[in-house]
């Protein structure tokens, strides 16, 4: 028996719902796989070539006696590409006629397509029949309906269009053959007509359709990241088979463009938008306008315009309640008026519209007016049959928001509890659970109630760190203000609540750090890797699938079910065989996860003389944290994300060129307060250290931290004020988990070559980048991208590198030889030192590139610039045993610390690669600077044995100490010597010998 036989009205219900996210409601074939156990018989191949398979279908409403149901599936995919009917009765012309324009099953295929006027035509060998052409209300696809003059009786049909052979020889008794396949009836002329525009297969609709299904499912979990990759391509394959400008791809765009949002892009979001709105009227999905007009709420909602969105949400609520007859809304609505799935979506789209005007009204200032927004939604659904337990979960999580900007913490508290309870029922283990768990323990903290408090938390993290999920920081920040207080009042427990403190702050993950992750995560099976890594990866999304589905039925059935409850313990236990598979598929894998690891495990890989300091800003005040000899230090800091972001802007002002080309007066005052709110607060876990590891956190991942003061300086002598980097060699990581996963991986690299180098790029032109950023959707990208001119110091830079490492000539590629192509063919994983002196952008630097890039040469001739762009995802691709990796052209300025977040996750994509450091630039460099610091920190690593930590160190302060004497005395200002940070161990001391301390390094200091 089918699947979709067995699932009771209420699992239709949460599937529906789960759908709303997709933006179109798809045809019930889309809301299940392929079910049952009975064997399909081969039915010849469709129009395409592709081999179809026929079974005994569901008996759809029919105005006649059904004789018989079949399900025609094509190309192997488990969405049936056509339905046949056959029915009693006579196959007079007026009968065929009658059929064709109403009844049941005419009323029934409304539903879910939208159909033009009949055509008289033949089928077979001149069998009457009648032919409606029609597209599919969801995505839009050519859909053809037929009703034929069988040899038993009238036969109803519809399907793909690709399937109008496979639905002539079965209406007909035909059997499948080499001949059959190959005829063209008058019906399948006509049908011709509708296809030569649309060179698509039954594949194509069957992928579109998954891809949306994925993407509502990782909505609702709140997976925004995924559900934007699976809205993404649903959308290519639309956009590559209907066009760019089909209307019925509004259903996509719109997915796409509030999972955008909802990671606050919030410019990205409003193009698509736009995209959208000017195609929703003339889109074959009915309520597209109201889908439309819902979704720029939900944008302007996350962009902060809660006022802007209460009368968009006014507006697309009526237009959703036009899209449905009146009785749709009353109490106990009849089965067959909700059944239509255009009125089953319209009455979610209302339902959750009211519900999001009373969140907007509560984040406006207006909770009061929110309380009978809710109950009118609640009710909605209650009377349509529709109420699933997470929208309710949802309602009470809003509700709850509103109480406590009442300041009625309370209250709040045990409605936020009634949410998780419902969470746990309908998407348990996800993160909509332990968002809610966190917001509970937030308002119990905030009652005073710090041991219930805790509790949740605990809960929550638990949830966090099985599903490896993000949570914002401001949701993690109470649960370690709790933590330290906790601490505070029992002496005993101290280090392990600190302990416990350390990796609390571990499950806080910004947007674009966390975006990236996930992005990277989804696509390491992508086509060009590792087919073993492509197909684990396939397995451990399939698994996650087939473990939300098991939920949600476990949801409809209720408690109690002892055979349900041992198929997900068995699916849950595969899930976790399948992340295992990837695991050893791909060692690289965890550095694409957002897991945690704990103070011991850290404290593990440290060498003695090694410091590790992490850190996380909330809102007003943020945490600074120490491992230092297996002892844990948290200390709260008054210093917060937003005061951080405006030191670090203005120290950043007084560090980088003016818009007169000038160096600016240091801001020592900006300096200095980093570090007495950053480092001194640990001064005692740090003080000694010979290197300082660092994993800073928001708007801190774009300063290197060596250029922090420890104590006072004059402006006038900064080559012998305090900075950090003469207390310690730095090394940046983009976390504790970072850090520890790649000391555990290997030792040092065992490459047989010294060095590879490219630089002095030649830029793409602007007609190319036109081309790659077309206006429509990339707004202003492609003159932004004209900035990225050619860099010619760099070709200095490599050709001394070189020389300095012994590499041969032929491992220098420079200007029009530095292509993708050749980048990719350079058999990188021979080299220990791979130097990229070109142009690192960073994700938000270039809008249509949403993750961060390497910028090389085009192709000769090339018609566009995309083979300029080399992704971080295919990066991934790319197989290192590389020390260190050398990018000196990355600028990480940006808004709120965007692209030193950004740089945390490209940083992520080389250690994936297998590159154990990086070596990059904060900020444009000085060219005769910056060759002599990349000189020098090769000639120490490569030629006096030190580690990477240390040479960069070494090389730095020779630019300290030597400024003013052999150098020009302006090389001690920050701009000249600070802007190189290393990120990762790169090379690291044999593990057998003892740490140098990286002082001694610099006795050797020499000019080059």
């Amino acid at each position: 028996m089918s699947l979709r036989h067995m699932m009771p009205g209420r699992w239709i219900a949460a599937t529906l719902l789960t759908l709303l996210g997709a933006c179109a409601a798809p045809p019930p074939e889309a809301y299940v796989g392929r079910g049952g156990t009975q064997a399909g018989q081969p039915a010849g191949n469709d129009s395409r070539g592709d081999a179809c398979t026929v079974q005994t279908g569901r008996q759809p409403p029919a105005d006649r006696p059904v004789r018989r149901a079949q399900e025609v599936y094509c190309g192997g995919w488990s969405q049936a590409a056509a339905r046949i009917i056959q029915l009693s009765g006579s196959t007079s012309a007026g009968d065929l006629d009658q059929l064709a324009a109403g009844g049941l099953w005419r009323s029934w295929l409304d539903q879910r397509v939208t159909c033009g006027a009949p055509t008289s035509t033949t089928v077979g060998s001149g069998a009457a029949a009648r032919l409606l052409t029609c597209t599919r209300r969801a995505g839009g696809w050519p859909h053809i309906a037929l009703v034929i003059a069988g040899p038993d009786g009238p036969v109803v049909a519809d399907g793909v269009a690709t399937a109008t052979p496979v639905i002539e020889r079965l209406a007909l008794g035909q059997q499948a053959s080499g001949a059959d396949a190959g005829s063209r009836s008058a019906a399948m002329q006509l049908a011709v007509t509708r296809l030569a525009a649309d060179a698509f297969r039954t594949g194509d609709v069957g992928r579109y359709e998954e891809l949306m299904r994925l993407g509502a499912e990782l909505n609702q979990t709140e997976n925004f990241t995924g559900a934007e990759e699976a809205y993404r391509a649903a959308l290519a394959v639309q956009e590559r088979v209907l066009g760019r400008d089909n209307p019925n791809i509004v259903g996509a765009l719109l997915g796409l463009a509030v999972n955008i949002s909802n990671q606050q892009r919030a410019r990205e979001a409003q193009i698509l938008l736009d995209r959208a709105g000017e195609l929703a009227p003339r889109a074959a999905d009915r309520i597209a306008t109201a889908r439309h007009l819902h979704y720029s709420g939900l944008v302007a909602l996350n962009r902060g315009d809660a006022a802007e969105a209460i009368p968009i949400f006014e507006r697309a609520e009526a237009a959703y309640t036009r899209e449905m007859p009146a009785e749709a809304l009353a109490e106990g609505a009849g089965a067959g008026v909700v059944a239509d799935p255009v009125v089953q979506s319209a009455i979610l789209g209302l339902a959750e519209a009211k519900r999001n005007r009373a969140l907007a009204m509560v984040r406006a200032g207006r909770s009061g007016e929110a309380g009978a927004l809710i109950a009118q939604s609640r009710g909605i659904l209650r009377n349509a049959g529709l109420e699933a337990t997470v929208t309710i979960g949802r309602s009470l999580r809003t509700q709850a928001d509103a109480e406590a900007r009442s300041g009625r913490a309370d209250s709040a508290a045990r409605l936020l509890e009634q949410a998780a309870n419902r969470f746990a029922v309908a998407v348990p283990g996800e993160r909509p659970e332990a968002i809610t768990l966190f917001l509970a323990g937030r308002q119990r903290f905030v009652t005073g109630r710090r041991a219930e408090a805790l509790s949740a938390f605990r809960a929550g993290a638990a949830i966090v760190r099985a599903r490896q999920v993000a949570l914002p920081v401001e949701a993690v920040i109470p649960y370690l203000d709790a933590l330290d207080e906790e601490a505070n009042s029992n002496a005993g427990q101290d280090q392990a609540l600190r302990a416990e403190m350390f990796a609390a702050a571990q499950l806080a993950q910004r947007g674009t750090t966390a975006r990236f992750v996930q992005q990277a995560s989804a696509r390491v099976g992508a086509a060009g890797g590792d087919p073993r890594v492509a197909e684990a990866v396939r397995g451990l999304q399939e698994a996650d699938r087939a473990l939300r589905t098991l939920f949600a039925e476990r949801d409809s059935a209720g408690a109690g079910n002892a055979d349900l409850d041992a198929r997900i313990n068995a699916a849950q236990i595969r899930r976790n065989e399948a992340e295992g598979e990837v695991a050893a598929a791909a060692p690289g894998y965890r550095q694409l996860l957002l897991s945690a690891v704990d103070a011991p495990a850290v404290a593990r890989v440290l060498a003695p003389d090694e410091a590790l300091v992490t850190m996380l800003l909330g809102p007003r005040h943020g945490y600074v944290m120490a491992i230092r000899g297996g002892r844990v230090s948290a200390v709260r800091t008054a210093l917060g994300e937003t005061e951080a972001e405006q030191r670090v802007v203005r120290l950043r002002a007084s560090i980088e060129l003016n818009q007169q080309g000038q160096v600016p007066e240091f801001s020592i005052a900006e300096s200095r307060a980093l570090y007495d709110a950053l480092i001194a607060p640990v001064a005692a876990a740090t003080d000694g250290a010979a290197t300082l590891i660092i994993a800073p956190d928001g708007p801190l991942l774009s300063v290197p931290f060596g250029l922090l003061l420890a104590g006072p300086a004059e402006r006038d002598t900064l080559g012998s004020a305090p900075f950090l980097i003469r207390r310690h060699a730095v090394v940046h990581v983009p976390s504790p988990q970072t850090l520890a996963t790649l000391r555990a991986a290997s030792g040092g690299s065992a490459a047989p070559l010294p060095y590879i180098g490219f630089g002095d790029f030649t830029p793409p032109s602007q007609a190319q980048l036109a081309r790659s950023f077309p206006a429509d959707r990339c707004g202003t990208d492609a003159r932004n991208a004209t900035g990225l001119g050619r860099l010619p110091g760099t070709r200095a830079e490599v050709l001394a590198a070189r020389q300095l490492t012994g590499a041969s000539p032929d491992s220098v590629i420079m200007g029009a030889d530095f292509t993708q192509a050749r980048f990719r063919a350079a058999n990188l994983g021979q080299y220990r030192i791979v130097h990229l002196a070109t142009h690192a952008l960073l994700a938000g630097e270039i809008n249509c590139l949403p993750e961060p890039t390497i910028v090389l040469t085009p192709p000769a001739n090339a018609a566009d610039a995309n083979a300029s762009f080399m992704r971080a995802s295919e990066v991934m691709n790319i197989r290192m045993d590389a020390d260190l990796v050398i990018l000196s052209a990355c600028n990480t300025g940006g808004a709120a610390g965007a692209g030193g977040e950004a740089l945390s996750g490209l940083a992520r994509s080389f250690f994936y690669a297998g590159a154990r450091g990086l070596l990059i630039t904060h900020w444009a460099v000085d060219d005769g600077a910056a060759s002599l610091i990349v000189a020098d920190s090769i000639r120490r690593q490569s030629q006096e044995g030190g580690t990477s930590a240390a040479a960069l160190r070494g090389a730095q302060i020779l630019l300290l100490d030597e400024a003013g004497r052999r150098l020009p005395a302006n090389f001690a200002h920050p701009y000249y010597w600070a802007p190189f940070a290393l990120i990762g161990d790169g090379k690291r001391a044999p593990a057998a010998a003892p740490l140098r301390r990286a002082a001694a390094d610099t006795a050797s200091a020499r000019i080059l």
